[in-house]
């Protein structure tokens, strides 16, 4: 019986999630946990970046102050909901076959995963770049704009959400580095599932908190929504050209890491 126990445990690893040595069966639990720990902080990476977008906070915060504003409110967080759902749905088909494909022919997915995350990474420098370099007449035609959802119904401001992240291709890149890092962790359906669905969570997170606060307390909300309206307008140039170069190079770095620069 010892025989047949120490062939059993016939190596010996030394478990770098506890810092304990003993003997196992099963030498890649810690690897799938240090994976996991992996994917959660580059996906809450991807959502912070997904979410610190001033005009979408910006829209959010002028339709909570109409008539209607729970209602529209929500409408628009439903709208970004249905499209990140159905974006992410289509990307997780194509680049699930497509990881199948890779892996059959002997390559890695890590280098697809790579490559789009240096893209991401690369789009938002050129975006931060861009936005430094924007003339003052576009900022005030985009605050024009945000101003006439004023007078938008929920099922309007439903088409709002919808259309904020349908039109913008940094958006799509997110979405798509979440799925492809999903992807490459190799988890169950059911997994990756509720993988992506955190992600999402998290990518709306700022816009569920003043949903909730105006929920809670609605004239105390409406004040300190007014409030942060007006910084918000004042600074959201500053805000998006230094979100965009912090997590531009965050995501160039992950990037060259999976293709293995460094």
């Amino acid at each position: 019986m010892q025989e047949l126990t120490r062939a059993k445990f016939d190596w010996k690893i030394t478990d770098s999630c506890g810092g304990v040595d003993k003997y196992s069966t099963l030498p890649q639990l810690c690897l799938k946990k240090n994976r996991m720990t992996e994917l959660l902080v580059s996906l809450f990476s991807l959502a912070i970046a997904a979410t610190l977008q001033p005009r979408q906070l910006i829209a959010m915060i002028i339709l909570l102050q109409t008539r209607r504003g729970v209602a529209n409110g929500s409408a628009y967080i439903a709208g970004m909901t249905v499209f990140r759902l159905a974006f992410g749905g289509i990307s997780w088909v194509l680049f699930s076959n497509l990881e199948g494909s890779i892996e059959t022919r002997g390559g890695e997915f890590s280098t697809v995963v790579g490559t789009i995350l240096v893209i991401l990474g690369l789009l938002m420098l050129v975006h931060a770049l861009r936005q430094g370099f924007s003339a003052q007449g576009e900022d005030q035609a985009a605050a024009t704009w945000l101003d006439k959802l004023e007078a938008v119904s929920p099922r309007q401001a439903f088409f709002v959400g919808l259309a904020f992240l349908a039109l913008d291709p940094k958006d799509w890149i997110i979405d798509i580095s979440a799925v492809n890092l999903i992807a490459e962790a190799d988890l169950r359906g059911a997994q990756s599932f509720l993988a992506y669905l955190l992600y999402m969570l998290l990518a709306l997170s700022l816009l569920w908190i003043p949903l909730i606060l105006t929920l809670l307390f609605p004239v105390q909300a409406r004040r300190g929504l007014a409030g942060l309206n007006t910084w918000m307008k004042a600074n959201e140039k500053h805000i998006e050209i230094t979100m965009a170069i912090l997590f531009g190079l965050l995501f160039l770095a992950i990037g060259l890491e999976h293709l293995g620069v460094f």
